[in-house]
């Protein structure tokens, strides 16, 4: 089954094109929030270049966030009018998943941690049993609420660790390369959400918002932001 993935949670986006679960091409974005004008052509390519047509398609999976509100409803909608265009179903897959698989070396415990302004962070907690099983979150927390539910032994990453360096600092950190998420990962939990039965279609798709967006606070839908650790 051909899977299109599609990632625009962070800076850097990008897509990826599977065979079940053997990654045929991928495609990663200039950084700095162009997923708007990059990303059809990015999957038009990748499409072209395996000698398919978008009616090939089985599965559309799309990271549907934490993450940039912007990006993720970029990816999100593209994801959308594609499975809805082709009817085919979608795998809606968390950011924070995507990048606990960057850590694929460990043993232990893992917790991407992403900047989400306001004095708060995105953040869910793995521990590695075969693979990762989410033990917290995603939601979001106070930097210092966070540490202190995270085990001693976790090892931390992202941008919400470079922001809060004195927070997380009694944590081992994790590199830089494991702050990008990948299309190709998207792809193969794509796949694994598929055989999980875990798909949906594409009306019952939907970004994963943990608080309001700023606009609705500015714009008063909202008084302020939901209290840390919802």
């Amino acid at each position: 089954m051909f899977i299109l993935a599609i990632e625009t949670s962070g800076p850097r986006g990008g897509v990826a094109l599977a065979d079940d679960d053997e990654v045929l091409g991928e495609e990663s974005f200039e950084e700095g929030m162009v997923h708007g004008r990059a990303l059809v052509p990015a999957m038009d390519r990748l499409v072209r270049k395996a000698g398919i047509t978008p009616k090939d398609l089985g599965l559309v999976a799309v990271d549907v966030g934490p993450g940039s509100y912007t990006g993720v409803r970029v990816g999100v909608a593209a994801a959308r009018m594609l499975a809805f265009a082709i009817r085919c179903p979608v795998a809606p897959i968390m950011s924070t998943d995507v990048l606990a698989e960057n850590a694929e070396d460990l043993e232990d415990f893992v917790c991407p941690i992403l900047d989400a302004r306001w004095d708060q962070v995105y953040a869910a907690a793995y521990r590695r049993d075969w693979v990762w099983l989410r033990t917290e979150g995603p939601g979001a927390y106070a930097p210092a609420e966070l540490a202190a539910r995270l085990a001693p032994e976790t090892t931390v990453f992202g941008s919400g660790v470079e922001k809060y360096p004195g927070v997380f600092a009694k944590f081992a950190h994790g590199p830089a390369d494991w702050c990008v998420p990948k299309g190709s990962v998207v792809a193969r939990l794509g796949w694994q959400a598929l055989q999980a039965g875990a798909a949906t279609d594409a009306n019952s798709l939907h970004p994963m918002y943990l608080r309001p967006t700023e606009a609705e606070v500015k714009f008063g839908v909202v008084e302020t932001p939901p209290p840390p650790g919802c």
